[in-house]
């Protein structure tokens, strides 16, 4: 119950029967009354206003079917479906509600609220102190919706013989209550308290975390909220497991006035174990993953990333993920067992980027010797758009430098400053024209070191290198009455000049490459620096697309394109579909039907016309099923790995709130499940219940498969029982 009524609402009744009394109510706030009917009953020493009875003062409105004024008892009381409202507080309904004569404190039977984020609360008394607390009697909350009718019974609710809602310190606190499942009593507690849903965050227990695993047993862990301050927390999550020492997490954040930082971080004492049990001596076992990203002013920021763990096992044993969100971080790497430190610098403006970062990698693996992972110290990217007339096109520079340094290998320092240049038309008939030409200076330094880390040789050397060439396409578009119609040939001709140095560098950001659609009309093709493509080439596409009405609309592209070198060396390694002089095909086909989508990607050998890598991804999302399904398969003779693999996804709605849900990696080259999962699901507009099964099949090092079984609760507003 909110301050809804004041000495003027009273003031009002009293002007509506005596006219002397109106001038009260000139130095008070305006306050409006309506009803269908107002008396004052002068043997009584009431006053009484009857029939669809609405007060409004500033904000605050109360409705109700009557309204009674009782001086000598300095009490008012509002009733038949009382309805109040005050600015945007929720609303709150009443059968009656009694007022003292300041109107700062009361009682309503009957009494029930609306709550910030879709709570409610409802009770059979309910009493406002003059602090703006309320006290609640016979009463529950629940955030699910509630039958109209009054029958049947909500998802949860929370039942308890008295109930407070503290407005000032925002949290509301039970006395013997008790959780409900279903209208049926799951859980007890003589007192429990949580935050308001009106608060930002409040320090207290979250929702614990349960599942069991055959690596760990049975998991409990209970995390605790510390809101240190309004931008500053800490989770404090202590967990026991059945089969190894206990764990403590922490998750820490804070938000400064330029930016934010967050740490995750945890520590055990315990042996090294697989799935045979525990070896060697028990010692202090780890990891910690940090970032931050800060702001200097409007264009320039920085930022950081730490990941550092005491084992390369560590992560897999203990459950955490081992390709942590970077979503801060300037770098991403896809190697799923790679982490990496970095410190960066960036700049942005209306013209120009630009950025610094020194990064060091740390592999989770064995075998891998950590030495030989090199140091950048630097990576600096810089790029502007230079001043051109509109006529004569667009002008970009650009700056690049590496260096990386390695306790145990090759050391490797670039520098490179390029000029790219377009110049974009549209001629008679269509034919879109762009020009482009690409200047590049490269320097380079390279220390060449044996098995002991003795410097053996070093090389000092440059070259420029330039390209240039024309882009031509001239689309076709044919509306008609059901399908319009696309048809789109694109051809560019490209010449490059010859890698002129005295001797060729050593590739280092370029070793990995693999032809696509969105590098076939590139100057350079090349995914970095070190590796460049010479010769003259003629790059041809051809795109068709077609998009249709009718009783099952959608739309279609298909694209196929290849390129020819005329001249030059073979400069790309075998397995990238670039290496002979007629390159792979590859095409692309987009089908999406609305409830069905279809997406095929393909690089075919220009030979022998076999498929040298597929991926096809298939969506159906219809009735009670949804699908999703990616196929891979890489089967080029000349890559150092053959790979075929499904990853699938399903759901079925057994009703509207029950589902179940499976999903699932399948190695077809080694012709097993790699990983699955497939579990139960519940879900409501107050509730999210999963339970899962996983199967990890995967034998890294001494840890081998792994099955673990999850409970995953979230109570809307009350929070969450997840391990994510």
């Amino acid at each position: 119950m909110n301050a809804l009524y004041r000495s003027a609402a009273l003031a009002a009744l009293l002007a509506a029967a005596s006219p002397a009394a109106m001038a009260q109510t000139v130095s008070s706030d305006r306050v409006y009354l309506d009803a269908d009917e107002l008396i004052q009953d002068q043997q009584q020493g009431l006053y009484i206003a009857r029939g669809d009875v609405r007060l409004q003062s500033g904000d605050r409105v109360l409705f109700a079917q009557e309204l009674i004024y009782n001086p000598a008892l300095n009490r008012v009381v509002a009733s038949g479906g009382v309805q109040i409202f005050d600015g945007s507080e929720p609303a709150q309904f009443a059968e009656e509600v009694e007022l003292s004569d300041d109107l700062r404190e009361g009682v309503a039977r009957g009494f029930a609220t609306l709550l910030e984020n879709n709570g409610r609360a409802a009770a059979g008394a309910a009493l406002r102190r003059p602090d703006g607390s309320v006290e609640l009697s016979n009463a529950y909350y629940t955030a699910c919706e509630l039958c109209e009718t009054g029958e049947g019974e909500p998802t949860w609710r929370l039942r308890a013989s008295r109930v407070v809602r503290d407005t000032q310190n925002k949290v509301i606190y039970y006395r013997n209550v008790r959780l409900e499942i279903l209208g049926r009593p799951i859980l007890y507690s003589p007192v429990f308290a949580h935050a308001d849903p009106s608060a930002a965050r409040q320090s207290g227990f979250l929702f614990p975390v349960l599942n069991s695993s055959s690596r760990l047993g049975f998991t409990y862990q209970q995390p605790y909220l510390w809101a240190i301050g309004p931008s500053q927390e800490l989770i404090v999550s202590p967990r026991y497991m059945g089969k190894v020492n206990p764990l403590l997490q922490l998750d820490w954040s804070r938000r400064f006035y330029s930016g934010e930082m967050n740490v995750q971080t945890s520590f055990t004492y315990e042996q090294e174990f697989d799935q045979d049990g525990k070896f060697g001596d028990e010692e202090l076992r780890g990891h910690v993953f940090a970032d931050g990203l800060f702001r200097f002013n409007q264009n320039f920021r920085w930022g950081f990333g730490v990941e550092a763990v005491s084992g390369d096992l560590y992560l897999r044993r203990y459950g955490f993920e081992e390709s942590p969100d970077r979503a801060d971080g300037l770098f991403e790497i896809r190697d799923q067992r790679m982490l990496l430190n970095q410190v960066f610098f960036i700049g942005d403006g209306e013209h120009f980027h630009g950025d610094a970062t020194v990064i060091h990698f740390n592999k989770l693996q064995e075998n891998v010797d950590d030495d030989t992972l090199p140091l950048i110290s630097p990576l600096i990217r810089f790029g502007a758009e230079l001043p051109m007339p509109r006529w004569a096109g667009d002008l970009d520079f650009s700056f690049n430098t590496a260096n990386l340094q390695r306790n145990a290998g090759d050391d490797y320092t670039r520098a490179s400053l390029a000029l790219d240049w377009t110049r974009p038309t549209v001629l008679p008939g269509g034919l879109r024209a762009e020009a482009f030409a690409l200047a590049r200076a490269d320097a380079y330094a390279f220390n060449e070191t044996d098995a002991s880390g003795n410097e053996i040789d070093s090389t000092n050397l440059t070259r420029s290198l330039g390209a240039a060439g024309l882009d031509l396409s001239l689309p076709f578009v044919r509306p008609g009455e059901s399908v319009n119609w696309l048809i789109a040939p694109r051809m560019a001709a490209i010449i490059a000049s010859s890698d002129n140095a005295d001797s060729t560098p050593v590739n280092v950001d370029s070793a990995s490459i693999e032809f696509q659609q969105s590098q076939l009309f590139d100057a350079a093709r090349a995914n970095g620096y070190d590796l460049w493509e010479d010769g003259a080439r003629l790059d041809v596409g051809l795109t068709v697309a077609a998009d249709w009405r009718g009783a099952l609309p959608g739309e279609l592209e298909v694209f196929a394109g290849r390129s020819f070198r005329l001249d030059g060396d073979q400069r790309f390694p075998a397995s990238s579909g670039l290496a002979d002089d007629d390159s792979d095909w590859i095409g692309q086909i987009e089908l999406d039907l609305g409830q069905f989508d279809l997406d095929a990607r393909a690089r075919i050998d220009s030979e022998s016309q076999e498929i040298n890598r597929l991926d096809l991804t298939a969506g159906f999302d219809a009735w009670r099923v949804s699908m999703n399904t990616r196929y891979t398969r890489r089967t080029d003779a000349a890559s150092t790995r053959q790979l075929e693999e499904v990853t699938a996804s399903a759901g079925f709605a057994i009703t509207e709130e029950w589902s179940v849900v499976y999903d699932g990696v399948i190695d077809l080259e080694e012709n097993e499940i790699r990983r699955q999962r497939a579990g139960l699901q519940y879900r409501d507009e107050c509730t999210n219940l999963r339970i899962l099964w996983e199967r990890d099949n995967i034998d890294v090092a001494n840890l081998g498969p792994s099955d673990s079984v999850k409970l995953e609760i979230v109570l809307f507003t009350l929070g969450g029982l997840s391990d994510d």
